[in-house]
């Protein structure tokens, strides 16, 4: 069973994103945002980029902590919906630092750590809220930056929402899109595109009118999550750090190695595809560099072709 939403949802996003703009709430000028897509062509794939300069980023926090937590106390400016969830407790708000207009997070109203998986509950909310954005004229993902490594900026436990660029078609859903629903089993292995070179695995989701119910989500990503510990494991990683991201049509998981290259912080939308600089300098360094390498240095080899009965799961 998923969660109820305002109807009104979406334009309540609208509303009070433009209100808490208007009121410095929130710091964001889509003015200042400069892209460029950069395509890439790897082995038979092509891979598109956007490099965003968004000189606001540096008024960000690199790093929270637990007693210095912006979730801590409810601000209302950015709060759009204060209860919600199985047992309403979550809460809906603004990202003060947003990249994109309307980018919003599902907290806990409790502190959970950022380093603990999604629980059932959790990933039937993230889901939730993507489902009442389905028939939006953007198209919208959900992610989750789990771990010292994988780009989290934040200990407490918070889900993103972003819409994508429009006309941009992320890596993830050209591998999905080309396959029928993934069942979570151990002989049946994720989706993943050797050419990219790094460990990702994907999952093609049923469609919700097929009776897609909370249990199966956490299946899903358990079964995801399986392989990405396995990744970490072989690689003797001495933390556990990954990427998950969530659309209503697949879910993918990526094993990081690092949160950083160099000075540039990669979370979650570098591996969609969406490369966030703060500075000129930080943007000729990934268009020197090439994002599909940096995106391969911060994360670990593929292990595309490698069967389950090889792979110790």
């Amino acid at each position: 069973m998923f969660y109820e939403l305002p109807t009104d949802f979406e334009e309540r996003l609208q509303t009070k994103f433009t209100s808490a703009v208007n009121d410095k709430h929130i710091e964001f000028n889509v003015e200042q945002a400069s892209n460029s897509l950069d395509t890439k062509k790897l082995g038979n794939t092509t891979v598109e980029f956007q490099l965003t300069l968004l000189e606001s980023l540096t008024q960000r926090p690199e790093k929270g902590t637990k007693e210095e937590n912006p979730f801590a106390k409810p601000e209302p400016e950015l709060t759009v919906i204060e209860d919600f969830g199985a047992d309403n407790d979550l809460r809906i708000v603004f990202n003060k630092f947003p990249v994109v207009p309307m980018h919003f997070m599902v907290i806990t109203k409790e502190f959970k750590s950022q380093n603990s998986p999604l629980s059932t509950s959790e990933l039937a909310a993230t889901y939730s809220v993507l489902h009442k954005l389905k028939d939006s004229n953007k198209k919208w993902f959900a992610f989750y930056n789990c771990g010292p490594e994988s780009g989290a900026s934040q200990p407490h436990k918070h889900i993103q929402f972003m819409s994508l660029p429009s006309g941009f078609s992320p890596y993830a859903q050209g591998i999905a899109l080309g396959s029928s629903p993934f069942i979570p089993n151990v002989k049946e292995e994720p989706l993943q595109n050797a050419d990219l070179g790094f460990a990702h695995f994907v999952a093609r989701l049923p469609d919700y009118a097929s009776g897609l119910e909370e249990e199966d989500l956490t299946m899903y990503f358990a079964s995801l999550l399986q392989r990405t510990l396995t990744v970490l494991r072989e690689n003797d990683s001495s933390h556990i750090s990954y990427n998950f991201i969530l659309t209503t049509e697949y879910m993918m998981l990526v094993p990081r190695s690092s949160g950083k290259f160099q000075d540039l912080g990669i979370n979650s939308c570098g591996f969609m595809g969406l490369v966030l600089c703060k500075n000129e300098q930080l943007l000729n360094m990934v268009q020197d560099t090439g994002p599909e390498v940096i995106l391969q240095l911060c994360a670990f080899p593929t292990t595309a072709g490698l069967g389950s009965d090889e792979y110790h799961y």
